[in-house]
C-alpha cells in the first residue's frame, strides 16, 4: 500500500512538473511572438516613415528608365532608345536632350534642342568620325569630316547650300566660295 501511494506521489509530481514544463513553454512562446512582432515593426519603421538610404550599392541594376526627381518633380529622365540602340536622356516633359548610342560602324552623341531636333551630333566610326551641327529646324548648317583618306568642312546657308568648303585629301585639297545661290564664287586651287 505504502509502495501504491509513493507511486501515486511520484505520477503526481511528474504530472505537475510536466504542467509546469508546458506553462514555462506558453510563456516564452508568447515573449517569442511579442519579440517577433516587435522586430518586424522595428525593421519596417525607416520604410513606414518614409526614411530613404542615401546609398544603394549594387553589381547590377536591371531597367529600362530612371527617373530624377527634385521636391517630388520630375526633372530628367534616361531611356532605352526606341531602336535599343543606346540611351536617350529626356528632360521633363519627355523631349530628348542627348542621345548616347551605337551607330552602323560605331559611337554617336546626339544633343537636340528644347523641342526635341537634333542640332548636334559626333559620330565615331572605324577610319575617321565626323562632327555635324544643324539649325532649329535640324537643316544642316555646318560639317567636319575626317578619315584616312582626308577630311571636310563645310559650311551651309539657311537652304543647306553649301557656302563654303575646305577639302583635305591624300594628294592635295581645296577650299570653294560659293554664293547664297550655291554658285561657285571662288576657290583655290
Amino acid at each position: 500500500m505504502l509502495r501504491g501511494r509513493s507511486q501515486r506521489n511520484e505520477n503526481l509530481q511528474g504530472d505537475e512538473c510536466i504542467l509546469q514544463q508546458i506553462s514555462a513553454l506558453r510563456r516564452e512562446n508568447r515573449f517569442l511572438k511579442v519579440g517577433l512582432i516587435f522586430c518586424l515593426v522595428l525593421s519596417a519603421l525607416p520604410y513606414l516613415t518614409g526614411f530613404q538610404p542615401e546609398t544603394i550599392s549594387a553589381k547590377r541594376v536591371v531597367t529600362e528608365r530612371i527617373e530624377f526627381v527634385s521636391d517630388g518633380e520630375k526633372v530628367a529622365s534616361i531611356v532605352v532608345h526606341p531602336k535599343k540602340t543606346g540611351l536617350v536622356i529626356e528632360d521633363r516633359n519627355a523631349n530628348d536632350l542627348l542621345f548616347l548610342g551605337k551607330e552602323l560602324f560605331g559611337g554617336m552623341v546626339g544633343v537636340y534642342n528644347k523641342d526635341g531636333r537634333l542640332v548636334a551630333s559626333m559620330t565615331a566610326e572605324p577610319l575617321g568620325g565626323s562632327v555635324v551641327l544643324c539649325n532649329k529646324d535640324e537643316r544642316l548648317v555646318a560639317s567636319m569630316a575626317a578619315s584616312v583618306w582626308g577630311g571636310l568642312v563645310r559650311v551651309n546657308n539657311n537652304d543647306e547650300r553649301g557656302v563654303a568648303s575646305m577639302t583635305a585629301e591624300p594628294l592635295g585639297g581645296f577650299v570653294r566660295v560659293n554664293n547664297n545661290d550655291g554658285k561657285l564664287v571662288w576657290s583655290a586651287p
